[in-house]
């Protein structure tokens, strides 16, 4: 059921030039988020923007994770986010700060980012120690997450303990690879999409390669551990994928057929399991940042997550075929073999040839694969039709589902890709 609704979300965000409209339709969707339950939180002011504590039941006081939200610069989702910071504040042992920073295009870069520079500030004035602080962030969140990391490097702050990006919009020349391999796949985005939330966020767009704007470009060096986390169908994977290559402490995380910012959605078992590893990777930083470290071991570092950001699979690598997967393939020879027996044994033909709801059949699934057919993409969306034209509907709506299944286990379209997987 999921599927639906982001692919919904994809097309309410060609409205990404009318942020009104945007904003009112997350508005309708946070409000179907629901609480967390035991979890407080208070509204106040953090530096010079409104900002909300979220506790839950029996944290630590001593650790803050400043939380980051994403919204495409535009939106905020409160309730949705604040469930998802509990959830990883819950696992990280830790109390949790989310800023409401100003939106675009209201206030443009750098409005945002100053914002939530303001929020760090605001908590080491406080008396919060920059080592017992993490800062997280998704989407555009992610985002201003590593702006802020760099920003208060470059601006000689203490840095924090660790810092996670979830599906951060790392590259806002939008140069990755994925978002071509991946459009159609993606449930959430179209690529078409993407070059409109220039504008929004920028006045002026030679600002896009400016490191704060586009972390990807940034150096990242002296930065602390950081913790990046995608789906393989993500047109923004490639941001995540080439963040991990070029900062010498950072571990990714691709997960296999997730979307975009897959750990907000607490009913998946792989949300869950993400939320816990980030509370763990926290939890493994603040504890390192904490202890006393002799100076071999601050040598041995760097090393030991240099080989975790080495390159790493990417969603073109074959992977195993889901169960559903398997369930279209067998769907498809079944129904073709049945209609090729009918095709050859006696008045067969004749009786399929003048069967109106056969034809009707076809002509359905013809449509649906149209509709659909950039998630198989353009040089297979041919042998469907005709499967469905020469032995049916069934066989050739099965043969579609199972390549768009595959498409999604490859991560893309060229052939090299689906060959692999099918030898597997």
């Amino acid at each position: 059921m999921l599927v639906p609704a982001l692919r919904l979300m994809r097309s309410q965000m060609k409205l990404i030039a009318d942020p009104g409209r945007l904003r009112e339709i997350a508005r309708k969707v946070d409000a179907l988020a629901s609480p967390e339950r035991g979890v407080c939180s208070e509204q106040f002011i953090a530096g010079q923007a409104p900002a909300v504590w979220v506790d839950p039941p029996r944290v630590r006081q001593d650790r803050i994770v400043l939380y980051l939200h994403g919204g495409a610069f535009v939106a905020e989702t409160p309730k949705f986010h604040g469930a998802l910071v509990a959830r990883i504040c819950g696992e990280a042992d830790a109390r949790g700060l989310m800023p409401s920073y100003r939106l675009a295009p209201e206030h443009r870069y750098p409005a945002a980012l100053d914002d939530c520079l303001s929020a760090y500030r605001w908590l080491l004035s406080q008396g919060h120690a920059a080592n017992r602080i993490v800062v997280a962030g998704d989407s555009a969140g992610g985002n201003l997450t590593l702006a802020l990391l760099l920003r208060a490097r470059d601006e000689g702050l203490p840095l924090p303990a660790c810092a996670v990006a979830l599906s951060p919009v790392a590259d806002l020349t939008f140069s990755g690879d994925s978002i071509r391999r991946n459009d159609g796949v993606d449930d959430m985005f179209s690529a078409e999409l993407m070059d409109a939330l220039v504008p929004v966020y920028l006045a002026d767009r030679d600002l896009r390669t400016h490191p704060h704007v586009s972390p990807l470009f940034g150096d990242f060096a002296g930065l602390p551990p950081l913790l990046l986390i995608a789906g393989s169908t993500e047109l923004l994977l490639d941001d995540s994928v080439r963040v991990a290559q070029r900062c010498p402490g950072a571990r990714l995380m691709v997960w296999h057929g997730m979307p975009h910012v897959f750990p907000g959605f607490e009913f998946l078992r792989e949300a869950r399991e993400a939320v816990h590893r980030i509370g763990g990777f926290m939890q493994e930083c603040l504890a390192e940042a904490a202890a006393p470290r002799s100076a071999p071991a601050l040598q041995a570092a760097p090393s030991t997550l240099e080989q975790d950001a080495a390159p790493l699979p990417t969603p073109a690598l074959p992977a195993p075929l889901s169960a559903g997967a398997w369930l279209y393939l067998a769907l498809g020879i079944g129904s073709g073999l049945l209609s090729l027996s009918l095709l050859t044994v006696g008045p067969g033909p004749a009786l399929l040839w003048k069967n109106p709801l056969l034809w009707a059949a076809a002509a359905a699934a013809v449509a649906f694969m149209l509709v659909e057919s950039r998630s198989v993409g353009r040089r297979v969306l041919p042998w469907c039709l005709v499967a469905t034209l020469a032995l049916g509907a069934g066989c050739g709506l099965s043969l579609f589902l199972f390549l768009r299944s595959l498409r999604a286990t490859v991560g893309g379209a060229d052939t090299v890709g689906w060959r692999r997987a099918l030898s597997q």
